[in-house]
């Protein structure tokens, strides 16, 4: 699992995810961390993408199929739109030839988050489905907020006060459902880029936070630590993209490490 969130201010947009990889095994009786430096944010020209979902489609990475997919664009300075569009349609065709015999009823199995610029000067975030290469439009930087997608059970009981994913509401009258309802924060959206970056830390934070000091729900005993990591942040501007918080790619320091004979501060 994954959590990534994308939130719209008023002069940019802003991308941000963790980054842990865990593995399952299919009958759920084993789970482990993989790495706790998965990369699942990327630039493209102008545009910035964050994925959530499944982290291989066959032999491949999403990360690797990135590559390859910005390889065959003709131009990379192209609008937020038509990358995210495009963008489904490449990983549509690669999914489907991976796994033909996937069934179209389960849904979307990869998802990405597409932010850009395109010729009217308005900023927008994309969502994209895979493989059913659906291309919704969320927010702008002119309606302002911030969507959250991957792990997203614990900020939605932080913001709505229930998590209404798994709260079974049959049997459970209209009235005390509208209660529930009015225990949701009225959030004030992000107005500037910073804002925006400090309420998306915010969010992934909490999460990653939750889960390492809880063991799931009373309801619901024995969870595993799926978000981790440290947290990346990008920012997307009408002049550009920006790293924020932790690149992908790191070297320490040789303070505190045997040097290497010549080497000198």
């Amino acid at each position: 699992m994954t959590v990534v969130v994308g939130v719209a201010a008023y002069d940019g947009i802003i991308l941000a995810a963790d980054s842990r990889s865990t593995w399952f095994q299919p009958e759920g009786v084993r789970a482990r961390v993989i790495s706790d430096n998965a990369i699942k944010l990327f630039t493209v020209g102008d545009c910035a993408i964050a994925t959530y979902g499944t982290a291989i489609i066959g032999p491949q990475s999403i990360a690797g199929l990135i590559d390859e997919f910005v390889a065959q664009l003709d131009d990379t300075s192209i609008e937020a739109e038509t990358l995210a569009r495009e963008l489904g349609d490449f990983f549509a065709d690669r999914f489907n030839s991976a796994y033909p015999d996937f069934d179209a009823d389960n849904g979307w199995a990869l998802g990405f988050l597409v932010a850009g610029y395109n010729g009217d000067g308005v900023g927008r975030l994309y969502e994209v489905l895979v493989p059913t290469r659906e291309v919704t439009e969320h927010v702008s930087t002119q309606t302002l907020g911030g969507i959250t997608r991957g792990q997203y059970d614990i900020v939605d009981r932080v913001i709505y006060g229930v998590d209404w994913h798994r709260l079974l509401v049959d049997g459970i009258s209209e009235e005390v459902q509208e209660r529930l309802g009015q225990l949701r924060f009225h959030l004030i959206l992000p107005s500037t880029l910073q804002d925006a970056i400090d309420f998306a830390m915010f969010i992934i934070r909490t999460t990653i936070d939750m889960q390492r000091f809880s063991d799931g729900t009373l309801g619901n005993a024995g969870s595993f630590p799926t978000c981790g990591g440290p947290i990346r942040v990008l920012s997307v501007t009408r002049g550009g993209v920006e790293w924020i918080a932790d690149r992908p790619l790191t070297a320490p320091a040789h303070h505190g490490h045997p040097r290497a004979e010549g080497e000198t501060d």
